[in-house]
């Protein structure tokens, strides 16, 4: 049974972790030039501004000419929110220019990017789309990303399991002073793995976030990030924990509470709009999952050898199991439903397809407690062996699942839209700036048609949908003249705005209505959606 265990649980793992891609969740609102934006002259100063707080210290802006040189030496400084990070730049010449960027989320995710804009000239569609990638999320190799979820993983099981034996510790029904003995041990065991993997994970951690930073950066995030301080936290009290644990109930107590609160600071609770709701949330969910999970494996780990000691505590354990199942799903429910801007995107993104397989796998896990507290009823305990490895199964699954799902997205991320159609033998091609409430860019590119006729007009209008009866919104366009489009065997012609605007967030559609020389009209439509990320 052990050998199937690790085989289901090795093949989740690399079903889960292999195709993932650790995610941001901060995301750029605006950027001060605008992605695409063709200026008269150089502004004085490039600014962006992301949905959420950056971490301090480690942040980079930097503005690079048609050649690939920087235009300033300066450094970008942030302002007192936290959430923009500016550069002063001079004035320069008339040319297509660089922005890129990298910050670091409060919730410790790397965020960087790039895009363009241009002085004084042009800028091809083609080149500002194939330039431009915003709130790209230092993505990592498939091999990097397997270790960082293995890594998580086995430091969760260790985070869990060391609380949660700490806890039980005061209401075990030990039998004898030996099996306390050696319930001692076992907790020293779990604090010594916790603490191996506690300082693994940090250093993987860093590699991604403090990549390139100098000493001073890495102090500065450090000693004022609230993943730095998670980090120094969880360190000491993991020392402090070697010769104070076990000696007194509220001692533990206090030491427990106060490692938890420490963990939530690292990760997606510090960066909601109330970071005390979701931490009080992170915190029950982890209480409740260390009891569980810490639970079942001691009830496992004497199950056979020490049958009455087992059979003492199963009662009590079953019935705080029900309990803690009842607040997981609770705060579970509460935390998603604060973390995503509507309950449908829990569809739309890697960690929301995750968090219902973790659901699935919970609701087993309930089922599987009916079944164990109806054999209870029965005195049936040789049929419950079957019900603890299947239990055990689960929790390794879940807790896989979380360690691949901490560091993802749950808020699905607005993209540049790249649409291609084919109509009437007229290829039409439609490509935006990042889609997101505002204004921002387009470009549309139309073959010319097959019947010798020319276009006469491109226009385009933007409807709400689910909104009732309102009317289209007219989106301007110019014609882009440019004179390579002469020399292509092909002919095209090309449209462009940089006024584009989505009033806000939510589902809308798109429609491009090409009119002839010989007024033959030809439409097309294309559905978008567009998310509030604020």
């Amino acid at each position: 049974m052990l050998k199937k265990i690790a085989l289901l649980l090795f093949i989740s793992f690399f079903a889960l972790g292999a195709p993932l891609n650790v995610s941001a969740h901060a995301v750029l609102l605006d950027a001060s030039p605008k992605e695409g934006s063709q200026l008269k002259q150089m502004p004085g100063k490039v600014s962006l501004t992301f949905n959420e707080r950056l971490g301090e210290g480690v942040f980079n802006l930097q503005v690079r000419n048609d050649k690939g040189k920087l235009i300033t030496t300066k450094k970008a400084t942030m302002n007192r929110t936290h959430k923009t990070i500016s550069l002063d730049v001079p004035p320069s010449q008339k040319g297509i220019y660089t922005v890129s960027y990298s910050v670091i989320s409060v919730d410790s995710h790397p965020v960087q990017g790039t895009y363009v804009f241009s002085i004084g000239e042009k800028i091809d569609q083609a080149i500002t789309n194939d330039n431009s990638n915003q709130d790209e999320s230092g993505k990592q190799s498939s091999f990097y990303n397997i270790g960082f979820s293995l890594v998580q993983t086995f430091y969760y099981l260790a985070l869990l399991w060391l609380v949660g034996f700490v806890l039980w510790k005061w209401y075990v029904p030990y039998q004898s002073g030996q099996q306390k003995q050696k319930y001692k041990t076992n907790v020293r065991y779990l604090q010594t793995g916790y603490i191996i993997f506690l300082l693994i994970s940090i250093g993987v951690q860093s590699t991604a976030l403090l990549k390139g930073a100098n000493l001073s950066q890495i102090k500065t995030f450090v000693i004022h990030s609230a993943t730095g301080w998670s980090w120094l936290t969880c360190i000491l009290l993991a020392c402090v924990g070697f010769p104070f644990l076990l000696k007194n109930k509220w001692l533990d107590f206090i030491w427990v509470g106060l490692l938890l609160v420490a963990t939530t600071l690292n990760g997606h609770a510090i960066a909601s709009d109330v970071p005390v709701y979701t931490i009080i949330l992170d915190f029950m969910h982890l209480v409740t999952a260390s009891l569980w999970a810490a639970g079942l494996v001691y009830l496992f780990m004497i199950w056979r050898k020490e049958r009455e000691q087992a059979l003492a505590f199963l009662p009590i354990f079953s019935r705080i199991a029900f309990v803690s199942l009842i607040l997981l799903i609770l705060s579970g429910v509460l935390y998603t439903l604060k973390l995503l801007p509507d309950i449908t995107a829990i569809f739309k993104t890697t960690w929301g397809l995750l968090l219902l397989a973790k659901i699935f796998m919970v609701m087993l896990v309930g089922g599987v407690g009916i079944l164990i507290r109806e054999h209870l009823r029965k005195n049936d305990s040789p049929g419950l062996t079957k019900f603890l490895m299947s239990d055990i199964s689960f929790m390794l699954i879940i807790v896989l699942i979380v360690g691949t799902i901490t560091h993802l997205n749950p808020v699905p991320q607005n993209e540049p839209l790249v649409w291609k159609e084919n109509k009437q033998d007229i290829e039409f091609l439609v490509k935006t700036s990042t889609l997101s409430p505002g204004k921002g860019s387009l470009w549309v590119t139309a073959s010319l048609p097959q019947d010798g006729s020319s276009i006469q007009s491109i226009d385009i209008a933007l409807s709400p949908k689910n909104k009732g009866e309102l009317a289209p919104i007219d989106v301007p366009l110019k014609v882009n003249k440019d004179e390579s489009q002469e020399k292509q065997q092909v002919q095209y012609k090309m449209y462009e705005t940089n006024n584009l605007v989505i009033p806000y967030a939510g589902r809308w559609q798109i429609a491009v209505r090409l009119v002839t020389s010989n007024l033959d009209e030809i439409v097309i439509y294309k559905d978008i959606v567009v998310y509030d990320v604020k």
